[in-house]
């Protein structure tokens, strides 16, 4: 009878759901290609060291999985983490490993 009253509530449930597993996978898969990336492509990159980013994912998605909501104040800071992660340093690192394309 619940869910007749408030169809919203199930919906909304779904929702943070989906934006956690997102949230999960982008942390997870940034990651990994931290730890397949060489260390000296991020300086040559002109991006901090592999160790910060190292540091900086592992400790978001600790905290992610250990008490923080998608959310909250250390969900938001971990998907910012990631997304910046992902949209700014993997495509810079990734050309410097490429070379230039012509």
């Amino acid at each position: 009878m619940e869910s007749i009253l408030n169809p919203l509530g199930s919906l909304s449930t779904y929702v943070i759901l989906a934006i956690s597993l997102a949230e999960l996978l982008g942390l997870s898969f940034a990651l990994f290609h931290l730890l397949r990336t060489p260390s000296a492509a991020f300086p040559a990159a002109s991006k901090q060291s592999k160790q910060f980013w190292g540091f900086l994912l592992s400790a978001a998605l600790i905290a992610r999985l250990t008490f923080a909501s998608p959310l909250d104040l250390f969900g938001v800071i971990a998907a910012v983490a990631a997304i910046v992660y992902l949209v700014d340093v993997k495509p810079a690192v990734t050309d410097i490993l490429r070379g230039p394309r012509w």
